[in-house]
């Protein structure tokens, strides 16, 4: 069965701190991980649990101080049709900097008996979570740098990508509204995503080795994302990679070792010397497909849902014609 209703996607904390400040967040996401759920506090440890979602909110309102629990509850409960509802998706984290995805598979429920007490995860939802990998893409990193307890995650991409990377996880066609622009592979790939896969060409094809501090160093008056090192010669290398904006060779003259350039959008004039060089688009495009089982993860999602979208619109395509 395909899901074909619109869906939200959603990030959570995992952290809650008890009633008297000693839960400890490792064991509340072990406690997710293994009873299928995702949660948050803000109970009524002690007392008689609420039977409504009304009784909740009017007993909490009187509890809770601040905003952060009823934004977290907003979501979680979901009072108005605004929060999470079954087949959205939602990204956790471990402590270890590990991601999981889950799909909300059932309405909200009340629970501080037992461990769930224990560990404050009393206002919960269903969910079927599956670890993925701790390289997902910038856009969903991000929204897990805000303190809020659970967010809204508002990327269409990042949304398709959690659609693909869940169809994947349970090896389903679950989602099927994934629909993207397909003609630009690179549109698809945030800058970190475009660093990565520049890295790897220079590395695979070229003979450099990357300097991995080279990556920390960087600040607004240094003009490359990181420095490498020819295998062989010993010859430093500097890469600039852009995909919101063109690049102009001629910027890139005054250095000390030779420049690798990259931008997906194309280049303002002609490459100015031979200590500067324009990466063509489709060479490292090639590249990308060749070597697609030497991407990370994220990156070979969108490389293999790019393919797979291709081939269908090519086979229905033929179809029509064997029909005429």
């Amino acid at each position: 069965m395909r899901e074909r209703q619109r869906h939200t996607l959603w990030r959570i904390h995992i952290r809650p701190k008890g009633p008297d400040g000693k839960a400890a967040p490792r064991k509340s996401i072990d406690l997710c991980l293994g009873k299928g759920v995702i949660g948050i506090g803000w109970g009524f440890q002690g007392e008689k649990p609420p039977t409504s979602v009304k009784e909740f909110y009017r007993r909490a309102k009187k509890k809770f101080s601040g905003k952060g629990w009823k934004g977290a509850a907003n979501a979680i409960i979901s009072p108005d049709g605004k929060g999470m509802e079954i087949g959205d998706l939602v990204w956790m984290r471990n402590l270890e900097g590990t991601y999981y995805l889950g799909r909300i598979t059932g309405g909200w429920e009340y629970n501080h008996s037992g461990e769930f007490g224990e560990h404050d995860i009393v206002n919960m939802r269903p969910c079927d979570l599956h670890r993925v990998d701790k390289r997902i893409p910038g856009a969903i990193i991000n929204r897990f740098v805000s303190s809020q307890t659970v967010c809204r995650i508002h990327d269409k991409t990042a949304l398709i990508f959690s659609k693909l990377v869940y169809n994947d996880m349970t090896e389903s066609d679950l989602y099927d509204d994934t629909d993207v622009d397909l003609s630009n592979i690179f549109s698809l790939l945030s800058a970190e995503d475009l660093e990565d896969v520049v890295g790897l060409y220079l590395q695979h094809e070229r003979g450099y080795m990357l300097i991995p501090s080279s990556r920390t160093r960087r600040n607004d008056a240094i003009k490359y994302e990181y420095e490498l090192v020819h295998r062989k010669t010993g010859k430093r290398a500097f890469v600039q990679v852009k995909s919101g904006e063109l690049l102009n060779p001629i910027n890139y003259n005054d250095n000390d070792g030779k420049y690798y350039l990259f931008c997906s959008k194309g280049y303002i004039g002609e490459e100015s010397s031979v200590k500067v060089e324009t990466l063509k688009r489709n060479e490292v495009e090639d590249f990308l497909y060749r070597e697609k089982d030497k991407m990370p993860y994220h990156i070979r999602m969108w490389i293999e849902y790019r393919v797979g979208k291709s081939n269908k619109i090519r086979n229905r395509k033929l179809e029509k014609r064997d029909e005429i």
